[in-house]
Protein backbone atom coordinates (compact mmCIF):
# COMPACT_ATOMS: atom_id res chain seq x y z
CA UNK A 1 0.00 0.00 0.00
CA UNK A 2 1.66 3.59 -1.01
CA UNK A 3 0.63 5.16 2.02
CA UNK A 4 -1.03 4.35 5.61
CA UNK A 5 -1.96 6.98 8.34
CA UNK A 6 -2.74 5.47 11.49
CA UNK A 7 -4.10 7.57 14.49
CA UNK A 8 -2.15 10.53 13.19
CA UNK A 9 -2.23 13.20 16.16
CA UNK A 10 0.07 16.78 15.46
CA UNK A 11 0.71 18.87 19.05
CA UNK A 12 2.03 22.47 19.23
CA UNK A 13 3.61 24.22 22.16
CA UNK A 14 2.27 27.09 23.09
CA UNK A 15 2.14 29.24 26.07
CA UNK A 16 -0.73 27.59 27.17
CA UNK A 17 0.57 23.98 26.63
CA UNK A 18 0.23 21.25 23.75
CA UNK A 19 -2.37 22.20 21.70
CA UNK A 20 -3.77 19.66 19.10
CA UNK A 21 -4.39 20.77 15.92
CA UNK A 22 -4.70 17.32 13.94
CA UNK A 23 -6.62 14.65 15.52
CA UNK A 24 -6.10 10.66 15.04
CA UNK A 25 -6.20 11.22 11.00
CA UNK A 26 -6.66 7.80 9.54
CA UNK A 27 -6.16 8.00 5.82
CA UNK A 28 -5.32 5.01 2.88
CA UNK A 29 -3.80 5.39 -0.10
CA UNK A 30 -4.85 2.07 -2.41
CA UNK A 31 -2.95 2.20 -5.61
CA UNK A 32 -0.08 3.96 -7.05
CA UNK A 33 -1.38 6.09 -9.61
CA UNK A 34 -4.14 7.44 -6.79
CA UNK A 35 -4.80 11.05 -6.17
CA UNK A 36 -6.47 12.03 -2.71
CA UNK A 37 -8.48 14.77 -2.09
CA UNK A 38 -8.00 16.84 0.82
CA UNK A 39 -10.27 19.42 1.72
CA UNK A 40 -11.72 21.90 4.10
CA UNK A 41 -12.05 24.99 5.62
CA UNK A 42 -9.39 27.36 5.82
CA UNK A 43 -7.61 26.17 9.70
CA UNK A 44 -9.06 23.14 9.55
CA UNK A 45 -5.25 21.27 9.35
CA UNK A 46 -5.33 20.01 6.40
CA UNK A 47 -1.81 21.83 5.46
CA UNK A 48 -0.49 20.74 9.29
CA UNK A 49 -1.19 17.23 8.08
CA UNK A 50 0.66 16.72 4.91
CA UNK A 51 3.55 19.12 6.57
CA UNK A 52 3.65 16.16 9.35
CA UNK A 53 3.76 13.52 6.41
CA UNK A 54 6.62 15.04 4.78
CA UNK A 55 8.39 15.89 8.21
CA UNK A 56 8.16 19.78 7.65
CA UNK A 57 6.64 20.87 11.08
CA UNK A 58 8.75 23.17 13.10
CA UNK A 59 10.57 22.17 15.77
CA UNK A 60 7.45 23.37 18.46
CA UNK A 61 5.34 20.43 17.08
CA UNK A 62 5.01 16.69 18.14
CA UNK A 63 3.72 14.34 15.79
CA UNK A 64 2.59 10.75 17.28
CA UNK A 65 1.05 7.38 15.04
CA UNK A 66 2.09 6.39 12.30
CA UNK A 67 2.50 7.11 9.02
CA UNK A 68 3.28 3.71 6.57
CA UNK A 69 4.80 4.94 3.23
CA UNK A 70 5.26 1.47 0.98
CA UNK A 71 5.76 -0.01 4.44
CA UNK A 72 7.93 2.19 6.11
CA UNK A 73 7.10 4.35 9.31
CA UNK A 74 8.53 7.85 8.26
CA UNK A 75 7.40 9.44 11.60
CA UNK A 76 9.69 7.06 13.52
CA UNK A 77 12.43 6.56 10.38
CA UNK A 78 12.31 9.92 9.19
CA UNK A 79 15.33 9.51 6.77
CA UNK A 80 13.57 6.48 4.95
CA UNK A 81 11.02 9.61 3.52
CA UNK A 82 11.22 10.00 -0.21
CA UNK A 83 8.46 12.26 -0.48
CA UNK A 84 7.88 15.25 -2.77
CA UNK A 85 5.89 18.68 -1.95
CA UNK A 86 4.64 21.37 -4.22
CA UNK A 87 4.18 24.29 -2.07
CA UNK A 88 1.77 27.32 -3.27
CA UNK A 89 3.88 30.22 -3.40
CA UNK A 90 6.45 29.26 -6.45
CA UNK A 91 8.44 32.04 -5.89
CA UNK A 92 9.11 31.88 -1.98
CA UNK A 93 10.24 28.06 -2.65
CA UNK A 94 12.76 28.24 -5.14
CA UNK A 95 16.41 30.10 -4.74
CA UNK A 96 16.18 33.25 -5.91
CA UNK A 97 20.04 33.37 -6.72
CA UNK A 98 19.95 30.39 -8.66
CA UNK A 99 19.48 29.22 -12.31
CA UNK A 100 16.55 26.57 -12.47
CA UNK A 101 18.70 24.19 -13.89
CA UNK A 102 21.35 24.17 -10.61
CA UNK A 103 18.22 23.87 -8.11
CA UNK A 104 17.01 20.98 -9.98
CA UNK A 105 20.41 19.60 -10.63
CA UNK A 106 21.47 19.80 -7.34
CA UNK A 107 19.15 16.62 -6.66
CA UNK A 108 20.74 14.66 -8.78
CA UNK A 109 24.24 15.42 -7.89
CA UNK A 110 23.50 15.11 -3.99
CA UNK A 111 20.80 12.13 -3.96
CA UNK A 112 22.44 9.93 -7.37
CA UNK A 113 26.08 11.60 -7.25
CA UNK A 114 25.79 12.98 -10.93
CA UNK A 115 28.37 14.87 -12.51
CA UNK A 116 27.03 18.35 -12.86
CA UNK A 117 27.07 18.24 -16.69
CA UNK A 118 24.77 14.53 -16.51
CA UNK A 119 22.82 16.39 -13.58
CA UNK A 120 22.06 19.20 -15.94
CA UNK A 121 20.75 16.89 -18.95
CA UNK A 122 18.44 14.86 -17.10
CA UNK A 123 17.44 17.95 -15.75
CA UNK A 124 16.50 19.56 -19.64
CA UNK A 125 14.40 15.92 -20.00
CA UNK A 126 12.30 16.98 -17.28
CA UNK A 127 11.59 20.32 -17.69
CA UNK A 128 10.26 18.88 -21.26
CA UNK A 129 7.90 16.43 -19.17
CA UNK A 130 6.39 19.43 -17.34
CA UNK A 131 6.01 21.31 -20.44
CA UNK A 132 8.81 23.96 -20.31
CA UNK A 133 11.73 24.57 -22.68
CA UNK A 134 15.19 23.10 -21.97
CA UNK A 135 16.26 26.47 -22.05
CA UNK A 136 14.95 27.24 -19.14
CA UNK A 137 17.56 25.66 -17.44
CA UNK A 138 19.33 28.93 -17.22
CA UNK A 139 16.66 30.96 -16.56
CA UNK A 140 16.51 32.85 -12.73
CA UNK A 141 13.23 32.63 -10.90
CA UNK A 142 12.03 35.93 -11.44
CA UNK A 143 12.32 35.35 -15.27
CA UNK A 144 9.43 32.97 -15.36
CA UNK A 145 5.93 33.61 -15.06
CA UNK A 146 3.69 32.28 -12.14
CA UNK A 147 2.65 28.93 -13.97
CA UNK A 148 6.24 28.45 -15.72
CA UNK A 149 7.61 28.59 -11.76
CA UNK A 150 5.01 26.34 -10.73
CA UNK A 151 5.92 23.78 -13.49
CA UNK A 152 9.53 23.78 -11.90
CA UNK A 153 8.42 23.17 -9.04
CA UNK A 154 6.66 19.84 -10.60
CA UNK A 155 9.84 19.13 -12.18
CA UNK A 156 11.88 19.48 -9.23
CA UNK A 157 9.07 16.92 -7.19
CA UNK A 158 9.83 14.52 -10.11
CA UNK A 159 13.08 14.76 -10.11
CA UNK A 160 13.67 13.01 -6.43
CA UNK A 161 11.09 10.02 -7.84
CA UNK A 162 9.51 10.33 -4.77
CA UNK A 163 6.96 7.75 -3.46
CA UNK A 164 4.61 10.31 -2.30
CA UNK A 165 4.03 13.80 -3.68
CA UNK A 166 1.79 16.08 -1.31
CA UNK A 167 0.46 19.19 -3.27
CA UNK A 168 -1.02 22.07 -1.17
CA UNK A 169 -2.80 24.42 -3.16
CA UNK A 170 -0.38 24.51 -6.29
CA UNK A 171 -2.16 26.68 -8.28
CA UNK A 172 -4.10 28.87 -6.09
CA UNK A 173 -1.97 32.18 -6.54
CA UNK A 174 -2.62 31.41 -10.51
CA UNK A 175 -5.59 32.76 -13.20
CA UNK A 176 -8.09 30.08 -14.18
CA UNK A 177 -6.73 29.19 -18.04
CA UNK A 178 -3.03 29.13 -16.51
CA UNK A 179 -5.00 27.38 -13.27
CA UNK A 180 -5.94 24.46 -15.75
CA UNK A 181 -2.92 23.63 -17.83
CA UNK A 182 -0.69 23.57 -14.54
CA UNK A 183 -3.20 21.03 -13.13
CA UNK A 184 -3.45 19.05 -16.28
CA UNK A 185 0.86 18.49 -16.21
CA UNK A 186 0.13 17.98 -12.45
CA UNK A 187 -2.27 14.95 -13.47
CA UNK A 188 -0.82 14.02 -16.26
CA UNK A 189 2.41 13.43 -15.16
CA UNK A 190 1.33 11.48 -11.71
CA UNK A 191 -0.51 9.23 -13.40
CA UNK A 192 2.17 8.03 -16.22
CA UNK A 193 4.88 7.94 -13.61
CA UNK A 194 2.69 6.12 -11.43
CA UNK A 195 3.18 8.48 -8.24
CA UNK A 196 0.30 8.65 -5.59
CA UNK A 197 -0.55 12.09 -4.40
CA UNK A 198 -2.26 13.57 -1.79
CA UNK A 199 -3.74 16.89 -3.32
CA UNK A 200 -5.08 19.74 -0.66
CA UNK A 201 -7.10 22.45 -1.58
CA UNK A 202 -10.09 24.32 -0.32
CA UNK A 203 -11.94 24.62 -3.86
CA UNK A 204 -14.20 21.41 -3.73
CA UNK A 205 -14.49 22.75 -7.87
CA UNK A 206 -10.57 21.84 -8.25
CA UNK A 207 -10.98 18.73 -6.10
CA UNK A 208 -13.72 17.10 -8.16
CA UNK A 209 -11.55 17.53 -11.27
CA UNK A 210 -7.96 16.51 -9.84
CA UNK A 211 -8.93 13.77 -7.17
CA UNK A 212 -9.89 10.21 -7.25
CA UNK A 213 -10.88 9.75 -3.63
CA UNK A 214 -11.81 12.76 -1.41
CA UNK A 215 -11.66 13.32 2.11
CA UNK A 216 -13.44 15.96 4.00
CA UNK A 217 -11.33 17.62 6.75
CA UNK A 218 -13.19 19.73 10.25
CA UNK A 219 -11.74 20.74 13.03
CA UNK A 220 -8.24 18.83 13.21
CA UNK A 221 -10.52 15.35 12.01
CA UNK A 222 -11.79 13.59 9.09
CA UNK A 223 -15.48 13.71 9.09
CA UNK A 224 -15.81 11.84 5.46
CA UNK A 225 -14.08 10.00 3.08
CA UNK A 226 -16.05 8.52 -0.64
CA UNK A 227 -15.13 8.12 -4.41
CA UNK A 228 -15.25 11.55 -5.57
CA UNK A 229 -18.47 11.04 -7.41
CA UNK A 230 -20.15 9.46 -4.40
CA UNK A 231 -19.24 12.44 -2.35
CA UNK A 232 -20.59 14.62 -4.53
CA UNK A 233 -23.76 13.23 -5.25
CA UNK A 234 -24.32 11.33 -2.36
CA UNK A 235 -22.93 13.68 0.74
CA UNK A 236 -23.23 12.03 3.89
CA UNK A 237 -21.91 14.62 6.84
CA UNK A 238 -24.21 17.76 7.70
CA UNK A 239 -20.64 19.32 7.02
CA UNK A 240 -20.23 18.04 3.60
CA UNK A 241 -23.78 18.95 2.38
CA UNK A 242 -23.14 22.47 3.96
CA UNK A 243 -20.04 23.15 1.82
CA UNK A 244 -21.50 22.11 -1.56
CA UNK A 245 -24.37 24.16 -0.74
CA UNK A 246 -22.52 26.89 -0.48
CA UNK A 247 -21.05 27.07 -3.45
CA UNK A 248 -22.21 29.22 -6.68
CA UNK A 249 -24.11 27.17 -8.81
CA UNK A 250 -24.05 28.15 -12.89
CA UNK A 251 -26.59 25.20 -13.61
CA UNK A 252 -30.10 26.53 -11.84
CA UNK A 253 -31.06 30.00 -10.49
CA UNK A 254 -30.12 30.83 -6.71
CA UNK A 255 -31.46 34.09 -5.29
CA UNK A 256 -28.78 33.70 -1.87
CA UNK A 257 -26.49 31.78 -1.35
CA UNK A 258 -26.24 29.26 1.51
CA UNK A 259 -24.35 30.01 4.34
CA UNK A 260 -22.97 27.83 7.40
CA UNK A 261 -23.58 29.99 10.51
CA UNK A 262 -21.39 30.41 13.32
CA UNK A 263 -17.51 29.76 12.97
CA UNK A 264 -15.13 27.05 12.86
CA UNK A 265 -13.41 26.23 16.25
CA UNK A 266 -10.23 26.99 16.79
CA UNK A 267 -7.46 24.11 17.96
CA UNK A 268 -7.20 24.27 21.90
CA UNK A 269 -11.14 25.49 22.18
CA UNK A 270 -12.85 22.21 20.65
CA UNK A 271 -16.31 21.43 21.89
CA UNK A 272 -17.25 18.66 23.61
CA UNK A 273 -19.18 15.77 21.59
CA UNK A 274 -19.23 16.30 17.70
CA UNK A 275 -16.79 19.41 16.74
CA UNK A 276 -19.60 20.50 14.28
CA UNK A 277 -22.76 20.54 16.73
CA UNK A 278 -22.40 23.85 17.65
CA UNK A 279 -23.14 24.62 13.62
CA UNK A 280 -25.23 22.10 12.85
CA UNK A 281 -28.67 21.67 11.85
CA UNK A 282 -29.43 18.05 12.53
CA UNK A 283 -27.78 18.25 15.97
CA UNK A 284 -29.21 15.71 18.68
CA UNK A 285 -28.26 15.88 22.42
CA UNK A 286 -25.54 13.06 22.15
CA UNK A 287 -23.85 14.94 19.41
CA UNK A 288 -23.16 17.69 22.82
CA UNK A 289 -21.98 15.48 24.75
CA UNK A 290 -20.30 12.13 22.79
CA UNK A 291 -17.59 12.57 20.14
CA UNK A 292 -18.68 9.91 17.38
CA UNK A 293 -16.37 8.10 15.75
CA UNK A 294 -15.86 7.18 11.84
CA UNK A 295 -18.45 4.55 10.43
CA UNK A 296 -18.24 3.11 7.40
CA UNK A 297 -21.91 3.78 5.35
CA UNK A 298 -22.78 2.27 1.81
CA UNK A 299 -19.79 3.38 0.02
CA UNK A 300 -18.77 6.07 2.22
CA UNK A 301 -16.67 6.54 5.62
CA UNK A 302 -18.38 9.22 7.90
CA UNK A 303 -18.08 10.78 10.87
CA UNK A 304 -22.18 11.39 12.38
CA UNK A 305 -24.32 9.46 14.76
CA UNK A 306 -27.18 9.81 11.86
CA UNK A 307 -25.94 7.06 10.01
CA UNK A 308 -25.24 4.43 13.05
Amino acid sequence: MPLDIRNLNVDFRTLRGWVRVVDNVNLKINTNDEILGLVGESGCGKSTLGLAVSGLLPPNSRVTGEVLVKGQDVVQNPYSRKIAVIFQDALAALNPVLTIGEQIAEIYIYHKNMQKKDALEITKKVLVEVGLPDNTVDKYPHQLSGGQRQRVLIAMALAMEPDLIIADEPTTALDVTVQAKVLQTLMSVVKSRKIPMIYITHDLALASQVADRIAVMYAGQIIEIADKNELFENPRHPYTKALLNSVPRVDRDIEELFVIEGEPPVPGNFPTGCRFHPRCPFMMDKCKQIEPGLVIFNKAVVRCFLYE
